[in-house]
């Protein structure tokens, strides 16, 4: 989290620093010090459009204005803006935040829209198939396995009962047999 002796207190802060040194290597290997109308020109597009915002970007143009201050004068040489990447309190208790920090949270804000939908219709499907459960359950009268037993027992009672009466009919027929053959 330090790049260039410089502390950051989150890896965006970090990150950003460190794609600003890069930059900054790429920027010094493509002017030409010697030409200090290229510098000034540089210059003048980096502070114009805000390019730098961290620590190791603002001390790289300080840098660069310290040295086209031998070569003009400070009325010619633009203010470097810095950026207050903190967000504070207006007065009527709002948080007041810069572009990039409006655009990040807008897009933070339509990504967890969508997650929200998203979760919105699987919670809506849950409870219709929740409810068509219920509603089986409530409609079948095959319980299944709750009743299970119940039938089996049902249904070896009637055995039970239709054996014992062919028993009875076979013992009234044994009878009547023996009779018939005395």
């Amino acid at each position: 989290m330090i790049v260039d002796g410089y502390k950051f207190a989150s890896s965006r802060d970090t990150k950003l620093a460190i794609k600003e040194k890069n930059a900054i290597g790429k920027l010094q290997e493509s002017i030409d010090i010697n030409n200090t109308e290229s510098v000034y020109e540089t210059y003048n597009k980096l502070v114009s459009k805000n390019y730098f915002t961290t620590p190791v970007g603002l001390a790289f143009l300080k840098e660069m204005r310290d040295y086209l201050k031998q070569y003009y004068s400070e009325d010619e040489l633009k203010p470097i803006n810095v950026i207050d990447r903190t967000p504070r309190n207006d007065n009527n208790g709002h948080m007041e935040l810069n572009y990039r920090q409006f655009e990040k949270l807008k897009q933070e804000n339509e990504s967890l829209n969508n997650i929200k939908q998203k979760l919105i219709i699987a919670i809506v499907a849950m409870l219709v198939v929740i409810v068509g459960m219920v509603f089986i359950v409530i409609t079948n009268d095959n319980l299944g396995y709750f009743n299970a037993e119940e039938k089996v027992l049902n249904k070896y009672a009637a055995w039970e009962e239709r054996l014992s009466g062919w028993e009875d009919e076979l013992i009234r027929r044994e009878a009547e047999l023996s009779e018939q053959g005395k």
